[in-house]
């Protein structure tokens, strides 16, 4: 019985080490998915039929949204380190609000650039504005897995489940989490010279 009860434990461990380098592998992943599509979007804008339009200032303010949401995530989980349990709940549910906030920019900024006519797909839509709104939304579709993150971190937060000898969930959940701020900023920096081309 101890025997098989060390060997459960083992399994888990090993598991819990299994899920940083998997993470990684999905990263790694991602970056090449969005990698090919900005290369696409490269070779499109050399052609005739590429159109440049204006991006709607609700993109900056995402922009800073998503910043400012991996600073207060970062914060809490160094707080989490020292073993401070009390601030991370609020930093954590403040991260995870303005992860909501970041997509709500997101949908006025998309919502803005229907209300002009530029559209993702029909006979109006150009090569362009098609692939802007594939980039944007993919990205919010990565990112709601990000919100699920959160939303297990804030709550096992509450529970008190993390401490300083317990935060693997939080560390992977927060590496997640920069990963998609740094690719909107890259994606957002990119498209931003594209669509001024």
């Amino acid at each position: 019985m101890e025997n098989n009860l060390s060997i459960s434990n083992y399994d888990f461990s090993e598991n819990k080490k299994a899920q940083e380098p998997l993470l990684w592998i999905g990263l790694v992943s991602i970056i090449m998915f969005f990698a090919g599509l900005t290369s696409a979007v490269i070779v499109s804008s050399t052609s005739a039929a590429w159109k440049i339009f204006a991006l709607p200032n609700t993109f900056w303010y995402s922009s800073a949204v998503i910043i400012l949401s991996s600073i207060t995530y970062q914060i809490g989980f160094s707080f989490i380190k020292k073993n401070n349990l009390k601030l991370p709940k609020i930093l954590f549910i403040s991260t995870l609000i303005l992860g909501f906030a970041f997509i709500y920019f997101q949908y006025i900024g998309l919502t803005n650039l229907y209300q002009q006519g530029i559209y993702a797909t029909g006979n109006q839509s150009t090569t362009s504005s098609s692939y802007f709104y594939a980039l944007t939304v993919l990205h919010i579709l990565h990112l709601f897995f990000g919100i699920i993150s959160l939303g297990v971190v804030s709550t096992k937060s509450i529970m008190n489940k993390y401490n300083s000898n317990n935060y693997s969930g939080v560390k992977l959940s927060l590496t997640y989490w920069h990963f998609l701020g740094i690719l909107w900023l890259y994606l957002f920096l990119f498209l931003s010279i594209m669509m001024s081309k």
